[in-house]
């Protein structure tokens, strides 16, 4: 379905909310007394007013979160109380769930409910790592000498320096500031100009929760400043990691800057992955899913199974299973709750999704889908758009769209589906169809990505697994005990038992 005619709304009629800069628990203006607007990408309207911060307001930040590492009062305090910070986080998040699904709404296009189980998402995560700060521990080693003791203890890494990006803005920050927190660390954070509101809202929430002063500081600017805030806190020498989601391209850039002063890097980057579907999978359920896993949020996330691998002798059936799903998305209002798909985030991301829509003509044959024209307010929606027959080499398949296209490939035997998977820049996730357990294992342990998913996609609904790529997808791990470990630093002690 294509979207309604606008209507107006009561929220958009309100005046649009006005977010500060965190900096040491402090509101306040960006020193310039600079502003930016956040455009709603539905309706064009004005969905929030920013404070604009710059390089120096960045050193500002960075400062007072050294200065609370530094203190010690947070990083090497009683676990009890990160714990009961990260606790009271998760019911702050879930009483004002309906603010953040909202704030998440008229930035980003997000369909409330979609934002609602982000919004979820969050509460679980702060949960789970708040009872990770009670398990912290360390080993010891006390048999291979009669007379020394070896401590192996693991310590809070430093100052984190945080760059989120904006199709998940509120999960994606959390994923890295509860543990960061949980571990000891002090943060700054910079969410994408395109989505800031959710972390703003983060920032607040931490001050009714009791957070010390200076351990969240939150800078928001737009994209010229944002690249100079995001490079202050790569080549910082008072940031000891630095964390990253976006484009393959951007992660470089950190990573160049922050080899300046060889600080921990964790970059969490782009996605071509396959969903693998054989002649022997649960046909009814293989086909719905594959919608989800490369619709949800509108194509814009970057595990999304956007290579669609079907064995040849179902290849048709499935084909045509999987359009007459893709068919019954409700494309509209983000903020009304039967929409399950909303726009792209912006003009921008328009062009470029309808530009590999047009390169999907000449590479592979069009099932379903393409573009709804856009007016002069926005409405920047691409339905449910499926290629058949592409070739694994072409544009379409082996580079990052970050939309809703998806391009079916056909294969042979268990062994084509394996290389094809792997011929690709990427690995960050995967799926796998099959009612053979062997198989399911054969091809888990041979295409090389982050995760991978049998039977389902997305989830199976085990919270908490590390999530991650391999290949120009990243490095590093959030969520999970591997996210924790991510913010601590090994130091051993090898003590002397005098006589």
């Amino acid at each position: 379905m294509t979207a309604e005619p606008k209507r107006a709304r009561a929220e958009d009629l309100a005046a649009p909310a006005s977010f500060d800069l965190h900096i040491n628990s402090e509101r306040r203006q960006a020193r310039s007394g600079a502003t930016f607007e956040r455009i709603n990408p539905f309706d064009g309207s004005v969905a929030g007013i920013f404070a604009n911060a710059n390089a120096d307001d960045a050193r500002l930040a960075i400062t007072a979160a050294r200065a609370a590492f530094d203190a010690g009062d947070w990083s090497f305090g009683p676990s009890r109380k990160r714990y009961q910070v990260l606790a009271r986080m998760a019911e702050l998040i879930a009483a004002n769930a309906q603010e953040f699904a909202y704030r998440m709404s008229v930035e980003s296009g997000k369909p409330i409910t979609t934002a609602h189980g982000e919004v979820m998402g969050a509460v679980k995560t702060f949960q789970y790592y708040a009872g990770q700060a009670l398990a912290l521990e360390g080993s010891a080693v006390s048999d291979r000498v009669p007379d020394a003791l070896g401590l192996i203890l693991h310590e809070p890494i430093g100052v984190a320096g945080f760059i989120t990006p904006w199709n998940f803005p509120l999960l994606n920050p959390v994923c890295k500031i509860a543990p960061a927190l949980a571990a000891g660390c002090t943060v700054v954070i910079k969410p994408s100009h395109l989505c800031p509101g959710p972390a703003s809202l983060l920032a607040q929430n931490f001050e009714e929760a009791g957070l010390p002063r200076g351990v969240v500081n939150v800078l928001t600017s737009d994209l010229e400043r944002g690249g100079v805030v995001g490079q202050e806190l790569a080549r910082s020498p008072l940031v000891d990691k630095i964390a990253f989601t976006g484009s393959t391209a951007t992660g470089r850039a950190v990573m160049r800057g922050a080899s300046e002063t060889n600080k921990k890097v964790a970059l969490e980057l782009g996605g071509k992955s396959a969903n693998i579907v054989f002649a022997d999978a649960p046909f009814d359920a293989a086909a719905a899913t594959a919608i989800g896993a490369f619709c949800y949020n509108s194509g814009q996330q970057c595990s999304a199974g956007t290579r669609l691998l079907v064995q040849r002798e179902i290849y048709e059936e499935f084909l045509a299973a999987v359009v007459k799903a893709a068919e019954k998305q409700v494309v509209g209002d983000p903020l009304d709750p039967t929409t399950t798909m909303g726009p792209l985030i912006n003009g921008d991301q328009f062009a470029r999704v309808t530009s590999y829509i047009d390169v999907g003509h000449q590479e592979g044959e069009l099932l379903t889908g393409g573009a709804v024209a856009p007016d002069q307010d926005g409405n920047f929606f691409v339905r449910p758009t499926i290629f058949g027959n592409v070739s694994n080499s072409g544009r379409l398949a082996q580079e990052e769209i970050f939309g809703p296209v998806l391009a079916a490939i056909p294969f042979d035997a268990e062994a084509d589906a394996i290389r094809i998977a792997n011929e690709s820049l990427y690995g960050l996730a995967g799926g796998v169809w099959t009612r053979s357990i062997d198989k399911a294992l054969r091809v888990v342990k041979g295409v090389r990505t982050g995760k991978v998913f049998v039977n389902c996609y997305n989830s199976a609904g085990i919270d908490d697994m590390p999530h991650g790529g391999m290949k120009d997808s990243g490095i590093g791990r959030e969520f999970g005990r591997e996210g924790l470990a991510e913010y601590q630093v090994a130091k051993t002690v090898q003590i002397k038992i005098q006589p």
